[in-house]
């Protein structure tokens, strides 16, 4: 079963139950009950961040919405490793825990990975996904700057998202299709 097809529907499904309007839940949100309908009608699909911001308007847990009930909250579907990391590195950055300056100079001088000699803060080394990482971070740092002048910054995140993440998720594909490769 893809649970994912029926977020749409559980997040009515709790909306109704309480007697909540889709105006009500999105004005809880922060987003407008037009991104809300096309969850709860399996047109969008909300990403981690925003069905955890549905779920607490809902005062229920992210289990209840994406799997119906907390009682069938197992994982059968194969993983979309590409979206986990997106939503780790939006919720790192939203929480100010990191951030990406490209030639960044201290003190007049470059700042390169490694050198140590000034404390400037600490470095982050990203070993895998390097480009799509910093587009995301580059992009939200944009983003950050000029949300206002966005018509919906809500689906502008998500096409966002789902853009990184399929990069990532291209990526991943292609380094397991080279480790097969090498080992016949």
């Amino acid at each position: 079963m893809n649970y994912e097809e029926h977020i749409g529907e559980n997040i009515k499904s709790v909306r109704l139950s309480q007697g909540l309007s889709q105006q009500a839940v999105a004005d809880l949100c922060g987003f407008s009950n037009t991104i809300l309908s096309q969850y709860e009608n399996g047109k969008k699909t909300p990403n981690l961040v925003t069905t955890a911001k549905i779920a607490k308007a809902l005062k229920v847990s992210i289990e209840r919405l994406y799997y119906g009930d907390e009682n069938n909250a197992f994982i059968t579907s194969e993983s979309d490793d590409g979206k986990k990391i997106v939503n780790s590195i939006y919720l790192l950055w939203s929480k100010g825990v990191i951030t990406y300056y490209e030639n960044y100079i201290y003190d007049n001088m470059p700042v390169y990975e490694g050198r140590y000699d000034k404390k400037v803060g600490v470095y982050l080394r990203v070993v895998e996904h390097s480009n799509p990482i910093r587009r995301l971070i580059k992009q939200l740092d944009d983003f950050e700057k000029r949300k206002d002048t966005y018509q919906n910054p809500d689906s502008y995140l998500e096409m966002l998202f789902d853009s990184v993440a399929a990069e990532i998720n291209k990526e991943i594909k292609e380094k397991n299709t080279r480790r097969k490769g090498t080992t016949h």
